[in-house]
């Protein structure tokens, strides 16, 4: 046994060991590292009731209003993900340190001939074994423990790219539902326009049942598109809030435009930054080490450990204290760890296909996610350039035509119509494109623009220049 006054230092090596991360994070904090050697000391469970309040309304409260790069860096300092993501990092940092220990010493006891009627006992022995572990394995077991810290490293990185696409996807959806709900507001004010004109012209006698029943079901659609947006502007403020990682409402103003995007690299520079710092394949390459290094571990198991004991015996009956020597080692006659030699030889080879397997998963997602985009971005500038200013010249001209009677008012309603659905279209193809460009940048993982959060990345709108240039 260790004295006391070497426990409570070694307890602290190996907190601090236990507070390693990727990075600074700001849920590392004094609070978290408190609770973390309370209960390292207690060896307990966390009172949920005791965990450290969500610091992201306080965040969001000193906030005026919220571009999207803030919001994404909100949502990495304070999600809750990440905080469990980080405890995994400090749990197999503490696997490294545990993997490398030796076992304990044993103190065994052995007398003889107690309560003998002669009134003289046997013979009394005290020894001490320890087990000598051979063969390198406990450095073979921390290379082993280090790569699983590595992964868990890895995976907390690959986590903040899937945050941020998260939060990218739900604030834009939410800008998108404002302004779909706005234009399907419009919508109902014209349906409604369109029937009460169609009604006073059959009650006069010029339009028929099938004119004032078509109108009807006009409205009636452009009433259930205004409820379903309504609730789906709900739904999207709710995804944003779990996407900051609270439950309360959000309502600091959004100021981000809708229609700017981050400039994103070309298709090949995005091929090369996925194949090269994905997580998905550096967690493949990691693998392989690791499968490496059980192999290596398993090998080295095929050693037999060496156990040694040594202590005094008291013969009673000759009065006489000697010291016993003992020397065991096992004969690695049929066990020889064989079948988990093979095993872990056989896992390194799987391991080497599964990394081209990842590469090649990984090209399809980014070829995929690429032709979204590029075919967002050339719908967005078709609507912007082309079929939104034609919509709004068709009505310019049929408000003219009516104004001087050479149109009558059913006309310049479908006119408007037709404007309003075709920017609610352009709202869809937006939103559509900045998933892509959010999820393009998840999966070359080359912009983590929230751990430096000046100079602000570059945004530009959407344009011809950026398809050509892509081409």
């Amino acid at each position: 046994m260790k004295p006391r006054s070497l426990i409570l230092p070694i307890i602290g090596a190996g907190l601090s060991v236990g507070c390693a991360s990727p990075f600074d994070a700001r849920w590392d904090n004094p609070v978290y590292r408190s609770l973390q050697t309370k209960y390292s000391q207690r060896d307990q469970q966390p009172n949920p009731a005791e965990t450290p309040p969500n610091p992201i309304i306080k965040d969001l409260e000193t906030q005026s209003s919220l571009e999207i790069n803030d919001a994404i860096r909100i949502a990495i300092e304070n999600h809750p993900k990440l905080r469990a993501a980080g405890y995994r990092i400090d749990a197999a940092t503490a696997m490294v340190v545990q993997s490398g220990l030796h076992p304990n010493p044993s103190l065994n006891m052995e007398s003889e001939a107690l309560g003998s009627n002669a009134g003289r006992g046997g013979e009394t022995a005290f020894t001490i074994e320890q087990q000598i572990v051979l063969g390198n394995q406990l450095n073979n077991a921390q290379d082993v423990a280090r790569s699983d810290k590595l992964s868990t490293q890895i995976e907390f990185e690959a986590l903040e790219f899937a945050i941020a696409t998260q939060v990218s996807t739900a604030y834009f959806s939410v800008l998108s539902a404002k302004q779909r709900l706005q234009r399907n507001q419009e919508l109902v004010a014209l349906s409604t326009q369109l029937l009460d004109s169609v009604n006073a012209r059959f009650d006069a006698g010029s339009a028929t049942e099938t004119d004032r029943l078509r109108a009807e079901v006009v409205y009636e659609q452009a009433l259930l598109s205004l409820d379903a947006t309504r609730f789906q502007l709900d739904a999207a403020n709710q995804s944003l809030a779990s996407a900051l990682g609270t439950d309360s409402k959000i309502d600091t103003p959004l100021i981000t435009e809708i229609d700017q995007l981050p400039v994103l690299p070309t298709h090949d520079q995005l091929i090369a930054s996925t194949l090269e710092t994905n997580s998905k394949v550096s967690l493949a390459k990691l693998a392989i080490e690791r499968a490496k290094q059980s192999h290596k571990l398993a090998q080295s198991q095929s050693s037999p450990d060496l156990f040694v004991s040594v202590g005094p015996r008291y013969s009673d009956i000759d009065n006489e204290t000697t010291v016993d020597l003992g020397l065991s080692l096992e004969i690695p006659l049929f066990d020889r760890n064989q079948g988990e030699t093979q095993a872990t030889l056989s896992q390194r080879l799987s391991a080497s296909a599964q990394l081209r397997e990842v590469q090649l998963e990984l090209l399809a997602e980014v070829s995929n996610a690429w032709s979204n985009y590029q075919s967002s971005l050339s719908a967005a500038n078709r609507y912007r350039d082309q079929l939104i200013p034609k919509s709004e010249r068709t009505l310019e001209l049929t408000k003219l035509a009516y104004e001087s009677g050479k149109t009558d008012f059913l006309r310049l309603l479908d006119a408007q119509q037709v404007l309003i659905e075709s920017r609610l279209s352009y709202l869809s193809t937006l939103e559509q494109l900045h998933h892509s460009a959010a999820l393009l940048n998840e999966l070359s993982q080359s912009s983590p623009h929230w751990r430096n959060p000046t100079p602000t990345p570059q945004i530009q709108s959407i344009d011809h220049t950026q398809t050509e240039a892509s081409r």
